[in-house]
């Protein structure tokens, strides 16, 4: 299969949704009406309040949700194949995830740009309000630790991607100062601090080379942890600081680069027609797979999450987005355009991950702390003793891994070798009860090459190569971040001229991803601040106050605190689910809140269909899909001491939120039956 025409059927299927779907939900559904007054004129201040161009507000607001969940999500689900991330991407963006934007979107321009809670007190009562609040506190977290553990495993042990990431920082504190300090905030500020910064940029990205290669590079090559603690540093500060010095400048830089880099992925795909070489359908639909244990159904749609639809874009449509909308007319393209945009990005990213051999790709996701059990070529080598441990918790699957016959106990299969593909695909009760957790620090520092992939079973094709081309190890660097820079390399290594440029590509792409992502760390954390410091005030309303110094940095602190245990404790197969998870949550969340409104406000009842079934589907497959990892993934962590406790966290939080959203759920059906019994209320009529 060639890339080229994958996509053209994309852009096709996207357009035709924005033309027809979107202008039915304007027109009849939400009947937009320009002639009504929205809350950036009722309550126009100069600062929240501002009425802008929808062209400039269009790339604030993508630039704003489009962090690293479109871009990792399908690299991490491709493991399952091409076709159900693909087909999952276009029906999931199509009707859920961009008809949740848009209507959340216009229920907070209608209502004065109040925030989610806020809409959520108002529509479904205070009780529910303080139960959804929790619920975006604890997914605001979870969510930064899911996006964060990407940096980490895309930068560590790499000083040219350090350099060139840790470069933008000063770069866009220079930006700010010079945008607020010397051009006054003026127009032509913005575009020359802007035209500079992403030549600054791409400068660094190509002296990096050099710091690589130089002595300096041991300074540079940071493990995880040590990542991990400067990334928490940089959320910190950058939270604390006003939005003008580095938040701002920094959202001209990556939007910049977000939408020129996709423009180009998408041209590249298109010219240079990549063959789709991972199968329509892996051996891991039906579970144990590199990345995401579990089986297709429920775990590839929280895996993609933010690529077909994502609950942290509700945050933003009743954030900043619907202060700034100058008529409801825009609402349209902003908030289900931006969102199909995003898919887009998912699409890109999937077909990029797909162009490289399936064996290269196992092998870039292959989880060191398992790897490092089976690289001496022991593999199975265990007496009978241990394996017996296993009989309890064998899966038909786990069975068949092991060769094992009909009536044998796993006690048959001691002394025997088992190849690391099949080690990966036992399942995580196996894998517990094997003891195959080895200690964090010594499986960081374990670095594969393609000797050890061959002695342990999995033949890579291309991965020698890619490693010499890009300067990097790029074997065994789980989180997807470097599976995608790898296949984005190789698509623009494609292009004419460019095949000796791999390595430039290749940071290119990891630089291109870090910017993604510390703009939602940045962002996201100044979110979870400010909830975090509207709890606080419940107790202490001094603290509570946003002129309060001591309060940010106590809500900033406890947010920063949150999201980098999870980080520190976890890795992309545990952290991942649970993202996936708090997400599709908070979208479920958001969407009952739709439903709510719809039932009360539009002109005929028939239309909260188009809310209700992608809440019915959506919160189907994240409801069974958390109950899943608690059960498989989380509560066998509890089995051993040294995940012990992380596994415990990961069950309680995991569970808090399942119970937060299916009390959000029932309390609005109950809403909704007596909705259903009444006329509409004249706003949307």
């Amino acid at each position: 299969m060639h890339a080229a025409w994958w996509m053209l059927g994309a852009l096709a299927i996207l357009a035709i949704a924005y033309r027809y779907y979107s202008a039915f939900i304007a027109a009849k559904v939400l009947c937009l009406d320009d002639a009504r007054k929205t809350a950036a004129h009722a309550l126009e201040d100069g600062e929240n309040f501002h009425p802008t161009n929808r062209v400039v507000l269009f790339g604030h607001h993508f630039a704003a949700i489009t962090g690293a969940g479109p871009l990792i999500g399908p690299v991490l689900a491709a493991q399952f194949g091409f076709y159900p991330g693909f087909f999952w991407i276009l029906i999931g963006v199509v009707l859920g995830g961009a008809v949740h934007d848009f209507i959340i979107l216009v229920a907070s321009v209608r209502r004065n740009g109040r925030s989610l809670a806020e809409i959520a007190r108002e529509e479904l009562g205070p009780q529910l309000g303080v139960v959804t609040a929790i619920a975006i506190l604890f997914i605001v977290v979870i969510a930064l630790a899911g996006l964060g553990n990407v940096v980490v495993g895309a930068l560590a042990e790499s000083a040219w991607g350090v350099f060139t990431v840790g470069a933008s920082i000063p770069i866009a504190l220079v930006m700010g100062l010079y945008i607020q300090r010397v051009r006054g905030g003026s127009v032509r500020g913005i575009r020359e601090a802007t035209i500079a910064g992403v030549l600054l940029l791409l400068l660094a990205l190509v002296f990096g080379k050099h710091v690589g290669d130089s002595s300096y590079a041991v300074h540079l090559k940071l493990t995880k942890t040590t990542l991990t603690l400067a990334m928490a540093a940089y959320g910190f500060i950058a939270s604390i600081l006003p939005v003008w010095m580095l938040l701002c400048p920094r959202d001209y830089l990556s939007s910049y680069m977000k939408i020129g880099t996709i423009g180009l992925l998408v041209l590249g795909v298109i010219v240079v027609n990549p063959t789709i070489q991972m199968p329509g359908v892996t051996e891991y639909v039906h579970g144990g797979g590199p990345i995401v244990k579990g089986p297709l159904f429920p775990f590839v749609f929280i895996t993609i999450a933010c690529g077909a639809i994502s609950g942290f874009h509700a945050l933003v449509a009743t954030g900043t987005t619907p202060k700034m909308i100058d008529k409801e007319r825009d609402c349209r393209p902003i908030g289900y355009g931006a969102m199909l945009m995003e898919g887009l990005v998912g699409i890109t990213a999937l077909l990029a991950a797909c162009a490289m051999p399936q064996e290269d790709y196992v092998a870039i996701n292959t989880n060191p702390q398992i790897a490092v059990v089976a690289q001496n070529e022991t593999g199975l080598a265990r007496d009978e003793a241990q394996l017996a441990r296993l009989d309890p918790v064998l899966t038909p699957h786990d069975r068949e891994l092991l060769g094992l016959k009909e009536g044998e106990g796993a006690a048959a299969a001691a002394g025997r070798k088992i190849a690391l593909s099949n080690a990966l695909a036992l399942s995580n009760r196996s894998l517990a009860a094997l003891d195959y957790h080895v200690d964090p620090e010594a499986a960081r520092a374990t670095t594969l090459d393609d000797a050890d992939f061959a002695r342990l079973g999995v033949k890579t094709q291309e991965l020698p190569e890619l490693s010499r081309a890009s300067d990097e190890v790029v074997a065994a660097r789980t989180g997807g971040g470097v599976s995608l820079a790898v296949g984005m390399a190789r698509v623009f290594s494609g292009f004419p001229g460019m095949s000796t440029l791999l390595a430039y590509w290749y940071h290119f792409a990891i630089m291109f991803e870090a910017l993604f992502i510390l703009t939602t760390i940045d962002t996201g954390t100044r979110i979870g601040r400010f909830l975090m410091q509207e709890f606080i005030g419940r107790a202490s309303p001094e603290l509570g106050k946003s002129t309060s110094r001591a309060g940010a940095i106590v809500s900033t602190g406890l947010i920063v605190g949150g999201w980098s245990y999870f980080i520190l404790t976890g890795n992309i197969s545990t952290i991942w689910p649970m993202f996936g998870i708090a997400n599709q949550l908070l979208a479920c969340t958001a969407l009952a809140i739709a439903t709510t409104i719809l039932l009360r406000e539009a002109k005929k009842k028939v239309y909260a269909l188009i809310t209700l079934g992608p809440l019915a589907f959506v919160g189907t497959t994240t409801l069974a899909a958390g109950i899943e990892s608690v059960r498989t993934l989380f509560l066998p962590m509890m089995q051993k001491p040294a995940t012990y406790t992380t596994g415990l966290v990961n069950v309680l939080v995991t569970s808090l939120l399942l119970l937060c959203v299916v009390l959000v759920i029932a309390g609005s059906a109950v809403r909704w039956l007596k909705l259903a019994r009444t006329p509409p209320v004249a706003e949307l009529a």
